[in-house]
């Protein structure tokens, strides 16, 4: 998900983007731990029960804080749990992206010329194709029939009995989100990495005759870390929005295990019947949550004198 994103030289706006955002980061946290306690579950799958005698209720009514969703679903219990898989989405997500392409970047450049060009035009030809063609192209491909040649261990592992059951739709959409925000992360660890590779201890170490992945693992990636760390800490923010676009076009997690997505795909009916609460709770927690995490990325980013370009 584009975005463009910018600097300042003073250091105390750096200093305050970081307090207000680790601020509203720790508040949502808090809300993802407490959630066994305040809504206590014994999965974490589908942690909230269906009560069909308690549908659409306003807050503040039968004990419910938040009101409930059209299936009766307490939405504070949703809203805790559901923290919990989105922050686990944005993350994994996150982390799975800025590994994946901070090696890519990595080898493109430590090779350069012709492995370099073709690398990096496979980068640009993908990141000419809009994100949500990419998006639904790849989650038709993991949802195709090919499932069902998983081994039987996987699908024991994931819990898997159907499309929509088990961790499959987690991994799902873990993968689609990782698999189109990579890109970015490819081009950064490029540009930082043919940087380092004008360093005389990098002369010194290719002389020594040290291989590739020692060079990467010991030299490269190490030294290129910050960059990619701030890559990462923006990209949570953009895969929780992106796995509320995937739930919004059907292809998330589903109406039955709780995510932000989820709650905001399962209100829609919700709100043309006038029941407001059940879209207002998940969408401040996503705006709370990116607003957050964009001011902490953004404050580390301009304490390095950084800055990241729009896509």
């Amino acid at each position: 998900m584009s975005q463009a994103r910018f600097t300042t030289s003073d250091p105390r706006h750096s200093s305050m983007r970081m307090w207000v955002g680790g601020v509203l980061i720790a508040l949502v946290f808090s809300s993802a731990l407490l959630a066994p306690l305040i809504a206590p579950s014994k999965t974490f799958l589908w942690p909230v029960p269906v009560n069909l005698d308690a549908i659409n209720l306003p807050p503040f009514t039968d004990g419910h804080l938040l009101g409930t969703d059209l299936l009766g679903r307490d939405i504070l219990a949703e809203a805790l749990w559901g923290a919990r898989m989105s922050l686990v989405i944005g993350i994994v997500a996150a982390v799975a992206a800025v590994t994946f392409g901070g090696v890519w970047g990595a080898l493109s450049a430590f090779f350069g010329g012709p492995v370099d060009t073709v690398m990096m035009r496979c980068v640009d030809g993908l990141l000419a194709i809009p994100n949500i063609v990419l998006l639904l192209t790849i989650n038709t491909l993991l949802t195709a029939s090919s499932f069902y040649s998983f081994p039987e261990w996987s699908l024991r592992f994931l819990k898997v009995t159907s499309f929509s059951s088990g961790y499959l739709p987690l991994l799902t959409v873990i993968v689609v989100i990782s698999a189109t925000t990579w890109l970015e992360a490819a081009r950064i660890s490029r540009s930082k990495i043919q940087s380092i590779l004008l360093e005389e201890y990098i002369y010194s170490a290719k002389a020594l005759g040290i291989g590739v992945v020692r060079m990467l693992l010991r030299h490269l990636l190490p030294n290129a870390a910050p960059v990619l760390l701030v890559e990462a800490t923006l990209l949570v923010s953009d895969a929780i929005l992106m796995e509320a676009g995937l739930s919004f076009l059907g292809l998330g997690l589903g109406p039955s295990t709780p995510s932000w997505g989820s709650m905001l795909t399962s209100a829609q009916s919700s709100l043309i019947e006038g029941n407001w609460w059940a879209v207002i709770v998940p969408g401040v927690l996503i705006t709370t949550t990116v607003v957050g995490v964009n001011l902490v990325g953004e404050g580390i980013l301009e304490s390095q004198g950084g800055k990241r370009q729009a896509a």
